[in-house]
């Protein structure tokens, strides 16, 4: 079995986990509430909006982020967004720990392999082989 089909049984699997089955069902929630649903909708469309803003090269400014800060907290105050960021937040808990099985796995590869599997990151790898700086350009 190849790698890329182990990948596929491990998405697979992941999907099957009960975390995974809170945020299809948050999910499915959340898009049967209107006002769910059009508070997600007005802050993606804020956030993606800054994004393009800054691939541009303008710099948010303070009154951007207080908006798209308040958006936020909008959103995430209704009920079922909350709950619904919340089992995304599991699910990705679970992605985090399985990653790092993953990464057990790599530990006698040489630095310049783990470099590579971490999806072309420039950071290094310390001695466990956990990413020794910061990935948040990966």
């Amino acid at each position: 079995m190849s790698v890329y089909d182990m990948a596929i049984e491990l998405g697979k699997k992941l999907s099957t986990t009960e975390e995974y089955q809170r945020v299809l069902e948050t999910q499915r929630a959340v898009a049967q509430d209107k006002e769910a649903r059009a508070l997600v909708k007005d802050f993606q469309q804020l956030q993606q909006s800054y994004q393009r803003m800054q691939m541009m090269g303008h710099r948010l400014t303070q009154e951007n982020l207080k908006t798209l800060e308040e958006a936020e907290k909008k959103a995430s105050a209704h009920p079922l967004v909350k709950d619904y960021l919340a089992a995304q937040a599991n699910f990705y808990e679970v992605v985090n720990e399985v990653n790092l099985k993953i990464q057990e796995g790599l530990k006698g590869a040489p630095a310049a392999e783990q470099t590579q599997s971490q999806g072309g990151c420039s950071c290094t790898s310390n001695d466990d082989g956990v990413c020794g700086g910061s990935c948040s350009g990966c």
